[in-house]
């Protein structure tokens, strides 16, 4: 007889009005624990919104430096009301304390009296941190407290980014007020750039003007030695006409001509040396002023002013000197016309000769003033250089100074960017959340129930093997008894709860699917993977009933709550202490839960082959085991006829 038959000759033992319902019911076991949990299970972060959560807002409103209000509380309060993260409840503070207390809610969130006056403190020297509290009551749901450590971060970075951007438009604010007060330096530098090259025009000015009156100086001393010698030979001249009037009068006459000649030509030369120096003298004077007028700072220079003075004083010197040579020029025409008009009348030598004593002394007196001003005027003229040299080299140095200054200003006026409000707001708005962390997952498996999807129908088809030898027979009684190979009987008692189980399976997978929104990425993968792995359990489990009776299923109990911790369905394996480490490799369920992840949420083909392969091995391993168990049965023994525990 074929294990097909024996298998077929098995499920034909239910029938009778309620007996053939127990395959059916057997099959929905499977759906009736892992659907109606992945049911109630599948998106429950979705859902948070039908969480009710108690809001107190204690703020009150504060002013920042500057005079900028601040109103984090409400500025929280209209965020959460945006978010809709849970289902916020807006109340006062004994509301919320009590509907905590009863159950009401499942957490508060408090906002304190001092949320924004600490918030107003960022632009402070020493800065506040704000504050918000939640207060959770486990006594109601634990679930529910884990689940505000997404409301805590999510808080947190909502308050940090409104500080932020407060902080940054403050900042920003300050550095535009710099940017403009910068701007008024560097207008205000170049403008001492420009009073610094003027000061430096003025000086060369100054200094040029020295040079003129320096070479006025020097024809004034050359008129002055003329007049020196003008002077001596009309001196022995006129000693000559007082000694010998008559008897050498006309050769005198005539020398008298040539000296008043001689001395008349030296006066003029000296007379246009003077009047140069004093057109210099009044230039440089006017230079002066005219540099002092259009800066009225230098007045304060010292030595500016020392230039000043001395340049008056060199002016008014020169002009006496002028006014004095301008006569001696004239009397030495008159003397000259004198001695002509000697020269052609003997008659009137000696009246003209009396009358040359008192020109010689004006003439002598005014060489003399000639020497002492030329002798002043070159002090004069020592000093002025001197003081011109300084205000040049103050000037240089003003003008480098002020030139470095402007340059700075400007490369620092540059350097601050000139933002609009716009481009302000945009700025605190990128660094009030300076850096986001984009999340990418190769194989995301979406809601929390798609997710844990392969765990629980890991469970239930283990479930489903469990209970199928409640009400299946593990061996053909008539077989076992029979002719029919060990292999053969083995295989019968395996294939009726392996069919029914795929069955399960197909109803779990189309239910799940259709009416929860499964969508595996690779479907077909899916359904035979689920087949394999339910024919896989029903092997252990089978083997487990047909070799130890009774204690096989207490066994496979047993096994399956050391699969629900070491098979890694729930949380990373590394987690696990190291005994759950050491049988994770070791347990069916870790091969079927690995590979339905691969074709559920996408991975690799290789994973789900090898785990295949995998569950294969262990279906044929305990087939064979079975096998093994049914030839020792063909014995019967006191024990088998007399069971210490019986089902």
């Amino acid at each position: 007889m074929t294990a097909l038959r024996l298998a077929l000759l098995e499920l034909r033992r239910f029938r009778g009005p309620l007996r053939r319902w127990v395959p059916l019911l057997l099959c929905l076991i499977p759906l009736l624990y892992g659907a109606m949990y992945l049911w109630a299970n599948w998106d429950p972060y979705g859902k948070t919104g039908r969480i009710p959560v108690a809001v107190v807002n204690l703020d009150r409103p504060a002013v920042a430096e500057g005079g900028r209000p601040v109103d984090a509380g409400a500025q929280l309060v209209e965020q959460l009301k945006a978010s809709g993260t849970f289902g916020w409840r807006f109340v006062d503070a004994g509301a919320a304390d009590a509907g905590l207390r009863e159950g009401r809610y499942a957490f508060t969130v408090e906002i304190p009296a001092d949320f924004s006056s600490r918030l107003a403190t960022a632009a402070d020297a020493q800065p506040q941190q704000g504050g918000v509290l939640l207060r959770l009551n486990d006594a109601n749901n634990y679930i529910a407290g884990v689940m505000t450590e997404v409301v805590q971060s999510k808080l947190q970075a909502q308050v940090d980014s409104a500080v932020h951007e407060a902080y940054v438009r403050a900042l920003y604010g300050e550095l535009s007020d710099f940017r403009q007060e910068l701007a008024v330096a560097s207008e205000g530098a170049r403008q001492l750039v420009g009073a610094t090259t003027t000061a430096q025009q003025g000086s060369a000015a100054l200094a040029t003007a020295a040079d003129g009156l320096h070479a006025g100086t020097e024809r004034i001393g050359a008129g002055a030695q003329q007049i020196s010698r003008a002077v001596g030979q009309v001196d022995r001249a006129a000693e000559a006409l007082d000694g010998a009037v008559a008897d050498r009068l006309p050769q005198a006459a005539a020398q008298l001509v040539t000296a008043a000649s001689v001395a008349a030509e030296g006066l003029h030369a000296l007379h246009t040396g003077t009047s140069q120096v004093h057109q210099g003298a009044d230039t440089a004077l006017a230079d002066l002023r005219q540099l002092a007028s259009a800066h009225p700072d230098l007045a304060q220079d010292a030595v500016f002013a020392r230039a000043l003075r001395d340049a008056e004083q060199a002016d008014a010197t020169a002009a006496g000197i002028d006014d004095r040579a301008a006569a001696a020029d004239t009397g030495a025409q008159h003397q000259l016309a004198a001695a002509r008009d000697l020269q052609r009348t003997a008659a009137e030598v000696q009246q003209g000769a009396a009358a040359l004593n008192a020109p010689l002394r004006l003439l002598d007196g005014g060489a003399a003033d000639v020497a002492a001003g030329t002798a002043t005027v070159a002090d004069g003229l020592r000093s002025l250089r001197a003081g011109a040299d300084a205000a040049r080299s103050a000037a240089d140095q003003a003008h480098d100074g002020a030139s470095r200054l402007s340059s700075t200003v400007d490369d620092g006026l540059h350097r601050i960017p000139e933002l609009s409000d716009q481009q302000i707001e945009g700025a605190a708005r990128v660094l009030g959340t300076p850096a986001r962390i984009d999340r990418t997952n190769l194989h995301p498996a979406g809601v929390y129930g798609r997710g844990m999807a392969p765990f629980f129908f890991g469970i239930a088809l283990w479930v489903f093997g469990l209970f199928a030898y409640l009400l299946l027979r593990p061996v053909n009684g008539r077989a076992l008894a029979g002719r029919a190979r060990s292999a053969t009987v083995a295989a019968a008692g395996w294939l009726p709860a392996a069919l029914l189980g795929a069955v399960a399976a197909l109803v779990l997978y189309a239910v799940v699917d259709l009416t929860l929104g499964l969508r595996p990425a690779h479907p077909w993968a899916t359904v035979a993977l689920l087949v394999l792995g339910v024919a896989s359990f029903v092997a252990v489990d089978h083997f487990l009933r047909t070799s130890l009776g009774v204690a096989g299923d207490v066994l496979s109990l047993v096994l399956l709550i050391l699969q629900l911790t070491a098979a890694g369905g729930l949380y990373p394996m590394p987690t696990a202490p190291a005994f759950f480490r050491f049988l994770h490799p070791l347990l069916p369920m870790t091969y079927l839960i690995d590979g339905l992840r691969a074709t559920v949420s996408g991975g690799l083909a290789a994973h789900v082959l090898r785990d295949g392969a995998v569950l294969a091995a262990f279906g044929v391993l305990f087939l064979a085991l079975t096998t093994l168990a049914v030839r020792r049965q063909r014995v019967w023994t006191v024990a088998r006829l007399h069971p210490d525990v019986e089902l």
